[in-house]
């Protein structure tokens, strides 16, 4: 067999090889394991450092990093005493969210006008923000980067991933300490949220936060029983829905005792 044949056989074979690892690796990133989506963010890390200007190689190592985070820190939900940034959390989100975030950025500058990677820079952003601390972030600027990821969201893709952008941009003007913090656009975003994408366990379990602690049981009530009540999307939710659903029979009890 001449040399240049069996070069031109080897490239056949090793093409045929790497292709069930690629197409492993979509479905990796639909599940909820972390073991998938680490596995999965090693494939498409190798295909980007072969090629940096792959689209899908980008989007989906920033998708197995922020479903990694997703599920090892309960989607980085607010909480209605407090928020999910313990040292561990912090810890995760400070290793992860500057690979994810590089990955999202390159994607979206490939292609600005992709939902998905809109998504995937304000979701990694927020994880990068929240290592460093609430104060400590806004402090360094992050409040105006944050809202300018979650605005595109809501002024190009209002739909996408459940009402993300308004989901986004409520979560932060709730947990910001003041003068960032803003109750009233809060609630204005959660509101829309819910009316955009209502059978989002994840947009009633915000609004129940919201209202748990503006300190209105009855609405707070209202929302939580509709989180409990409302099956989890397909979508970025599925990850942490058995913790939306815990965590809001523990406040339906809370206020059960009141």
């Amino acid at each position: 067999m001449r040399h240049s044949t069996l070069v031109a056989l080897l490239g056949v074979i090793l093409l045929a090889a790497a292709s069930p690892a690629e197409e492993d690796a979509k479905a990796l990133l639909d599940g909820s394991s972390v073991a998938d989506f680490e596995r999965a963010s090693k494939i498409y890390e190798v295909r980007v450092a072969k090629d940096p200007e792959d689209f899908a190689a980008r989007t989906g190592a920033a998708t197995a990093l922020t479903q990694t985070m997703a599920v090892r820190s309960n989607g980085n939900l607010p909480l209605v005493d407090g928020l999910q940034d313990t040292p561990a959390n912090k810890a995760l989100w400070a290793e992860l969210a500057p690979r994810a975030l590089e990955h999202a950025r390159a994607a979206l500058a490939a292609r600005p006008d992709s939902a998905q990677a809109a998504a995937l820079v304000a979701t990694a952003y927020m994880f990068h923000a929240s290592s460093m601390g609430i104060i400590s972030s806004i402090l360094s600027g992050a409040a105006g980067e944050y809202k300018t990821n979650a605005r595109r969201l809501i002024d190009r893709h209002p739909d996408h991933e459940d009402a993300l952008g308004d989901y986004m941009m409520a979560g932060f003007l709730l947990v910001a300490p003041w003068p960032v913090s803003d109750m009233d656009q809060a609630r204005v975003h959660f509101e829309q949220a819910a009316k955009r994408a209502p059978r989002s366990a994840r947009n009633q379990y915000g609004y129940a936060v919201y209202w748990a602690r503006e300190g209105d049981d009855a609405r707070a009530r209202e929302h939580f029983e509709k989180a409990v009540a409302t099956p989890c999307t397909v979508n970025a939710e599925r990850l942490f829905c058995d913790f939306i659903k815990k965590t809001s029979k523990r406040e339906l009890t809370r206020l059960g005792s009141r």
